[in-house]
């Protein structure tokens, strides 16, 4: 009897035991496995960019004589602004001078002759061929005396417009060869704003589709300025697949604006009519052995993932483009996606 006893409570025993032991192992693999979800989300409705931008002149020129001589005078204080019509550079001018007086004296001399060959001709000695020599030899002088006068002209360089002095390449001696830069102005009646726009923007937002455009300059922080597109470049850098643009204004009163001074481009674009296309973070794509293409799709009733098959499209700011296969406010798993299985326990990640 005593070992009957201990054999049946020792059966009880392994049964008990057995019992606990598959409860631990179901519990094992229910145990659910921590991963970070990220919301399908429309990603292209962005509309308000800000770009890094250069402050640049409306035009910036190399001034240059197109004549040579011994330069006499020059007046271009570097940094300073300039009148249009003034006086900015002097060259001798007695050669320029003595080579008019020389013309003055060779079209007196034509003419003479023009006069005297047409006289004789009238008395029927000379002939026509004389007289149409001498009429071109008169044009010639007369021309000579033109080119002569014009570059007396051209010995005083004055501004072209009203300009920054942005550097002087030249001192106040020396002969001075034709052609060569003595200084670089500047043309700064508007302000223009360089920057750099990404391809995928230029594809989307045309100049109609930009509803408003400011800027702030370095140093000028608190002071926004409109501003207006000017031009934009239609051949990508070939490095950074951007596109140069430019917008300009006005140059405020009573503010100094150097060129070179960084800036800050603010874009709102108008989406209105641009189809909105869905987005998850390049992290959630996984590619099978058969180079299809999915993510792992959560469900918040039973907390576990699915494979779901998807369709991309271009990058869009770090997201991926969705074109099927999944709906907006869907919740994907975009960390850790190559250790997962079809059907697992997840639990998502909390920040605590």
């Amino acid at each position: 009897m005593g070992r009957l006893f201990k054999g049946l409570l020792a059966m009880a025993i392994i049964s008990l035991v057995a019992c606990s032991n598959g409860e631990d192992q179901g519990q094992e693999q229910e145990q659910a496995t921590v991963v970070q979800l990220a919301q399908v989300k429309v990603a292209n409705q962005e509309n308000e960019f800000s770009f890094p931008a250069k402050v640049m002149a409306k035009t910036t020129v190399n001034l240059a004589f197109q004549v040579s001589g011994r330069l006499q005078e020059i007046n271009l204080p570097e940094g300073q602004m300039v009148k249009k019509g003034q006086v900015l550079a002097r060259l001798e001018a007695e050669p320029f001078e003595r080579a008019v007086r020389t013309a003055k004296v060779r079209v007196k001399q034509a003419k003479l002759e023009l006069d005297r060959i047409t006289t004789i001709a009238t008395k029927g000695i000379g002939s026509e061929q004389s007289v149409d020599n001498a009429q071109v030899a008169y044009d010639l002088a007369q021309l000579d005396l033109e080119n002569a006068r014009q570059n007396l002209e051209y010995s005083v360089l004055k501004a072209p417009f009203d300009a920054l002095v942005a550097s002087r390449l030249i001192e106040n001696e020396g002969f001075i060869a034709t052609g060569s830069p003595i200084a670089r102005l500047q043309d700064l009646s508007k302000i223009h704003f360089e920057f750099d726009v990404p391809e995928r923007l230029i594809a989307r937002y045309s100049r109609d589709q930009v509803s408003k455009a400011t800027a702030y300059i370095d140093g000028s922080i608190d002071k926004e300025f409109d501003i207006k597109y000017v031009e934009h470049s239609t051949e990508p850098d070939p490095v950074t697949q951007t596109y140069k643009v430019t917008y300009s204004m006005n140059k405020p009163s009573g503010l100094d604006i150097t060129p070179g001074v960084r800036a800050t481009v603010n874009i709102i674009g108008d989406s209105t009519g641009i189809p909105a296309i869905l987005g998850v973070p390049v992290t959630s794509i996984v590619t099978s052995a058969s180079n299809d293409l999915y993510v792992w799709l959560f469900d918040a009733e039973t907390q576990r993932i699915k494979k779901q098959p998807v369709t991309t499209g271009p990058m869009l700011k770090g997201y991926v483009a969705i074109l099927s296969g999944l709906e907006e406010g869907q919740q994907v798993v975009s960390a850790g996606v190559r250790k997962l299985e079809d059907g697992m326990l997840v639990r998502p990640f909390k920040m605590q």
